[in-house]
């Protein structure tokens, strides 16, 4: 099965854990390195919400994602932690690039492992060179490839997962339930079940965003 947008948040939290198996040293530092510098830009949402300067678009869709969030710790007993408590802007409007793969001759999805998530069907990479290196790897030993982008990641509540840039372009519906989706993942996540872990996120994800949406509707402030 191919994976949703929101689905593929995960891989760069098992890039991140990952010290051998499926990955080079070369790609751990990268992915390490990319999750330094966005944690490095850090800012409270609470601050960029109270700036007379932050227009009133994105403020709405901030305190739209504060609400989600208190929406998911409080009334569905999640454990948010301190996640989405902060923003980061990124420089491009693609995060990453994913790469999915099967072979030609079946309709079961090539897989990678890492600690602590186990196996997912799918590898993240910040440099699309990179993406495309590792696609025409597999290409030559008998896959099929599909490369794709992503504007987001979670770490699984490793560390403190701010609200990247990339997600304000989301409407209100998509960006609410992304922050319920990725909080449900730091709060339950079966390692090596990528299938089940994700439908449950999408069902709470599904269901909370009518909730926590609906007062946001209509309102610019």
């Amino acid at each position: 099965m191919r994976p949703t947008r929101r689905s593929t948040v995960l891989l760069l939290a098992a890039a991140l854990s990952a010290a051998a198996s499926a990955c080079s040293p070369a790609y751990v530092v990268r992915a390490s390195w990319e999750e330094a510098k966005i944690l490095a830009r850090r800012k409270p949402i609470a601050r960029i919400v109270a700036d007379p300067a932050t227009d009133p678009e994105t403020r709405r869709k901030l305190v739209l994602v504060q609400e989600a969030r208190l929406f998911a710790r409080d009334s569905l007993g999640l454990e948010a932690g301190d996640s989405y408590t902060l923003f980061s802007r990124v420089r491009s409007d693609t995060l990453a690039m994913v790469l999915s793969a099967a072979r030609k001759d079946t309709l079961q999805a090539h897989t990678w492992w890492f600690p602590i998530v186990g196996r997912v069907p799918y590898k993240g990479f910040f440099d699309p060179k990179d993406a495309e290196k590792e696609a025409q790897r597999l290409e030559r030993k008998g896959f099929d490839t599909y490369v794709r982008p992503t504007g987001a990641f979670s770490t699984l509540g490793w560390f403190n997962d701010p609200l990247l840039s990339t997600l304000l372009r989301y409407d209100d519906v998509s960006l609410g339930n992304t922050v319920v989706h990725e909080i449900v993942h730091n709060t339950f996540f079966a390692p090596g079940q990528v299938a089940f872990n994700e439908s449950f996120a999408n069902f709470v994800g599904g269901r909370a965003q009518k909730k926590c949406t609906a007062p946001r509707r209509g309102k610019t402030t």
